[in-house]
């Protein structure tokens, strides 16, 4: 809203000023634009719908990921127990391995080094192994570990995939049309002015925005600060906690 307003803001002084300034009181009715109006009003829905088909995909995504792990940590201390394997490596792998999900969320690792850490958390896999870990078992992590790797990819695709550049070329044609055809219209008074020429103008950018904060519901940075329009990652960050404090726990028993 706060970037929307002063477009929005600056089509208005704009009219004012060819009304006050130049006389300029417009060539057409607002009546004779309205199916001009309506199209955007189609295309905007269209354009949203598209979007956030992703987006509410993508608010799964965390859920997933953070039940991905605690199954993972789950099995292999399960395992780790019966084979008399050290449950402390166990907690500072799968406490790793979210760290540096975490990490790639937020920006501050990029995606091979993501993959790297998932690819090296097998090492764990085959350590239980030779520790005598039960095979059927070890390949239930596996095949987390594998849904992990899925859904990760998956959050990527969504992240850097676009939405239709196409709709969007369309949509910023519109934009621009609607502003010009704000200042073209005649109203009654300055009053019917100024209210008509600024909400109309500030729902069309203000939607714009949002269609494009949605299309990426990932748009992290490095210092956790997100769009309006992000995904919430809590269910990632209450499973960190959880394994960093039963990591923590361990070294206590010790």
């Amino acid at each position: 809203m706060l970037s929307s307003a002063p477009i929005a803001l600056g089509v208005v002084i704009l009219k004012v000023v060819l009304i006050e300034l130049f006389n300029f009181q417009g060539l057409v009715e607002l009546g004779d634009m309205a199916l001009i109006i309506s199209a955007g009003v189609f295309l905007i829905g269209f354009m949203l719908a598209g979007t956030m088909a992703d987006y509410k995909e993508s608010e799964r995504i965390p859920g997933e990921i953070a039940s991905a792990l605690e199954s993972i940590e789950e099995t292999c201390i399960n395992l780790a127990q019966k084979v008399n394997f050290s449950k402390k490596i166990v907690l500072e792998a799968c406490q790793d391995l979210a760290q540096k999900i975490d990490d790639w969320f937020l920006k501050k690792i990029d995606e091979e080094t993501l993959f790297r850490n998932l690819f090296h958390f097998n090492q764990l896999i085959n350590d239980l192994d030779k520790a005598g870990a039960t095979p059927p078992v070890l390949a239930r992590v596996f095949n987390e570990l594998s849904s992990l790797r899925r859904i990760l990819t998956r959050s990527s695709v969504i992240s850097r995939t676009g939405f239709l550049a196409t709709g969007y070329a369309l949509l910023e044609v519109l934009l621009v049309v609607m502003a010009g055809i704000m200042l073209i219209v005649k109203f009654k008074n300055l009053i019917a002015t100024i209210i008509v020429v600024f909400f109309i103008t500030l729902v069309y950018v203000y939607m714009y925005k949002l269609i494009k904060d949605i299309d990426d519901p990932f748009e992290y940075d490095a210092n956790g600060k997100t769009g309006a329009s992000e995904v919430a990652l809590f269910p990632l960050h209450e499973y960190l906690a959880r394994v960093k404090k039963r990591n923590a726990e361990s070294y206590t028993q010790k």
